[in-house]
């Protein structure tokens, strides 16, 4: 549902930011809020068993992503209408308790698993955190008027590259290449060597695009931006790399998940670029949200979904059911993914 839920409300985004129909801030949170942040929860209560070798996830893992839904809604709401700083005030305390509680639970399940800790669950609670500390600063925007812009670029960094990228990479370095059916034995070693530059890459793009810095030491930001910029894409493009030279052809298939996850990490190696490019005043703010959108996010969640759909239909044991399933919905995912990429950054540029 949360998986449907996404690709229309990253469709209805692109649309409304394209066509300058709704605010730009409404099409947003449409868009992250409502239909990305919801579904990157309930996808981490799948993705954490496995990660720690556990059983399923229990009934009560439905509520973060549910909660975060409502807060998402609110949000949408808020902006849609008068634009209330209380009504979001309860949707980031929303955002913040399923954040808290789904990251309280990988934890849970962290301590209790048998063998060593697979790094991608560090991944996801350093992008829980990320999510903890953007919903924070729209907490704190009414209690600091004078630093609300600032604090408005800071949660919108933190969330983008923060908890949306660090999610998407953390994931992809498994998802990737279980579409293609081979494995990847340096995805370990990647995880545990990469986590760290993309953590600081993230917060120094955060804290620079936002300037949130003493006055003493303002003048930095743009410097701190953009070398946070260079160790996240330091991060995309090794990983990058890794894929092209294991799997090679794979990538650059007519039909399934697989090309459509390598396009988005494309399209988030081309955001970085671009965003660099708008900090150094060469490009708007706007569009490259609109691109993000497009380039990045609806092939990421387009491809993750054709190929897990099936698994979340029917869970256990795959069969030609889910093998007939998988490929019709994975069919031109290449080429879609590729028109998504191309599209977006079109637009990112205008």
């Amino acid at each position: 549902m949360l998986a449907i839920a996404a690709l229309l409300s990253l469709a209805t985004a692109g649309v409304l930011l394209l066509t300058g129909q709704a605010v730009p801030q409404l099409a947003a949170h449409l868009a992250f809020a409502l239909g990305t942040m919801p579904l990157i929860l309930a996808a981490m209560t799948y993705f954490v068993p496995v990660l720690t070798r556990s059983g399923a996830a229990g009934g009560a893992t439905r509520w973060p992503p549910l909660l975060a839904l409502a807060g998402g809604a609110v949000a949408v709401f808020s902006f849609a209408t008068d634009f209330s700083p209380m009504l979001l005030s309860l949707a980031a305390a929303l955002g913040g308790f399923a954040a808290l509680s789904l990251g309280a639970w990988t934890l849970h399940r962290a301590r209790r698993m048998f063998g060593p800790r697979h790094r991608g669950l560090d991944w996801y609670l350093g992008a829980l955190g990320f999510l903890l500390l953007a919903l924070l600063a729209v907490l704190l925007m009414p209690a600091f008027p004078a630093q609300r812009n600032a604090l408005r670029l800071f949660h919108l960094h933190a969330n983008l590259l923060g908890f949306v990228g660090l999610t998407a990479l953390g994931t992809l370095q498994v998802l990737l290449p279980t579409c293609l059916g081979e494995a990847d034995r340096d995805a370990a070693l990647r995880l545990r060597r990469d986590l760290k530059w993309a953590l600081a890459g993230a917060l120094l793009v955060a804290i620079g695009a936002s300037a949130l810095l003493p006055p003493s030491v303002s003048a930095m930001a743009p410097a701190l931006a953009l070398l946070g910029a260079a160790l996240y894409g330091m991060v995309v493009l090794r990983m990058l790399l890794a894929w092209y030279f294991r799997f090679g052809k794979g990538l650059l298939q007519w039909h399934g998940a697989a090309p459509s996850l390598a396009t988005a990490t494309l399209g988030l190696l081309g955001m970085l670029a671009l965003g660099a490019a708008h900090g150094a005043g060469w490009l708007p703010a706007r569009p490259a949200v609109a691109g993000f959108v497009i380039a990045f996010l609806l092939p990421l969640v387009s491809g993750a979904a054709s190929h897990l759909l099936p698994v979340w239909l029917r869970p256990g044991v795959q069969g030609p059911w889910h093998q007939a399933l998988r490929a019709r919905l994975c069919r031109w995912g290449g080429v879609r993914g590729l028109l998504l990429l191309l599209i977006g950054l079109a637009i990112a540029v205008s």
